[in-house]
């Protein structure tokens, strides 16, 4: 596959993270990964990721669905997660290592991004969000969405007609997803489901 042109500068990376619950506004972070990619939606050799695990900042409001699907325990976020003022210390100190051109952020590929977005944001703030990340970004469940009405348009079957949830788009790719929810893991199914979905997937 050719190299991707269009991040205009901004370094591709793959973002998730794990949570207590699905309601930002009550709900907390306790896990982030980045992985910054090369030119062809690989892991790039040159940077480690950022990977981290954080202390909820209300534990109260915790679900335990939502735990049990990440299958984290509270006591050890709580006793071992990172402070969520220092996480952000770390994570803009991570940034500043990726030695990006001026004006120059993270474009982000994810999985029903606008989900995490919400939570970053709540954790970060709006400012320091916005100067780490780009606005514009690429999203493995709405590209699926996309195939399927394009499919349709021609007159083809769905190419993701059982679901775009990571886990079936990764199955339709023949991937099999590997171990329980985990941000890390997760980025590193998303850079592969989406590398594959533009290898795949060309031409009317």
């Amino acid at each position: 596959m050719s190299s991707i042109i269009t991040a205009h500068g901004h370094k591709l990376c793959a973002v998730d993270t794990e949570t207590t619950g699905l309601d930002y506004k009550k709900h907390d972070i306790i896990q982030i990964a980045i992985v910054p990619l090369d030119l062809h939606l690989r892991p790039d050799k040159n940077f480690l990721p950022f990977n981290i695990h954080l202390k909820p900042a209300r534990p109260e409001n915790a679900e335990p669905k939502a735990l049990k699907v990440n299958r984290k325990n509270l006591s050890d976020l709580i006793n071992e997660g990172i402070d969520p003022f220092q996480a952000a210390d770390l994570l803009e100190e991570w940034f500043e290592k990726l030695k990006l051109p001026v004006n120059r952020k993270i474009a982000i590929i994810g999985q029903n991004y606008c989900f995490d977005k919400a939570f970053i944001i709540e954790w970060l703030g709006p400012l320091t969000y916005e100067y780490m990340f780009d606005y514009h970004y690429r999203d493995t469940m709405i590209t699926a969405q996309y195939l399927n009405d394009r499919a349709a348009v021609h007159g083809n079957p769905p190419p993701f007609s059982s679901g775009v949830s990571l886990t079936r788009i990764a199955r339709k790719l023949n991937i099999e997803p590997e171990g329980a929810h985990d941000a890390l893991t997760d980025c590193l199914l998303v850079a592969e489901c989406y590398r594959l979905m533009m290898r795949e997937f060309v031409g009317g």
